[in-house]
């Protein structure tokens, strides 16, 4: 089911709108750019770096659209439950009848050891669930985000979904590095691939984008 149609000035004047709103609450040039390049909302960018800092965290995000930053706050997160594909607006019509703004995608989250990072499993602890009980520690952390989120995180890490039913990742794929401050925007897996090597983190995908089991 398509989501919102809006002509591309009218979703530009929304982003603006949400620039603005963002700057009052505190944003700096950074969040504002990294929303531009990245989709999310500059608010969500301005507490991420906020909190990585304070907690020595490394969080990496498959990003939506760079439309969809103009629904942020307005729409909610696209659920789980939803399986349908936002349009060109970054918007779909949900699960249930409402009208949804494509979510974040963590791909995966890191604690900061001083010399390297060490992941922090955030899905199922039952390997290959695509639901089921959490650790103490991802579930913790997620919550907490989420009470500051104005979009909402709505699953665990596709890094960690360790199924054939993995979707991978797709050269059209975009993706933003949070990393204990600072933001590092990632335009394609070639990049992403590279932030990760580059960090000493394993990259789970190997041809054409396929889900790599174990290693």
């Amino acid at each position: 089911m398509s989501g919102l149609r809006i002509s591309p000035g009218g979703v530009a004047d929304l982003a603006r709108g949400k620039e603005q709103e963002a700057r009052a609450a505190g944003a700096d040039g950074l969040d504002i750019r990294l929303s531009q390049d990245s989709g999310m909302d500059a608010r969500d960018i301005m507490f991420l770096r906020r909190f990585t800092q304070q907690k020595g965290l490394l969080i990496v995000f498959r990003c939506p659209k760079p439309s969809a930053r103009a629904f942020h706050g307005t729409l909610p997160a696209k659920t789980f439950a939803t399986k349908a594909k936002t349009n060109e607006t970054g918007t779909v019509m949900g699960h249930g009848g409402t009208l949804m703004v494509s979510d974040y995608d963590m791909m995966s989250v890191w604690r900061s050891t001083g010399t390297g990072y060490q992941k922090i499993h955030v899905s199922a602890l039952v390997p290959g669930a695509a639901r089921g009980v959490w650790s103490n520690e991802a579930r913790d952390l997620v919550r907490e985000m989420n009470q500051s989120l104005v979009s909402k995180l709505q699953h665990g890490c596709q890094d960690d979904f360790a199924s054939e039913k993995n979707p991978g990742v797709k050269m059209a794929d975009h993706f933003l590095a949070i990393r204990m401050g600072d933001g590092v925007y990632l335009p394609d897996p070639i990049h992403c691939e590279n932030f990760y090597r580059a960090h000493a983190l394993r990259w789970p995908y190997g041809s054409g984008g396929k889900y790599v089991m174990g290693g």
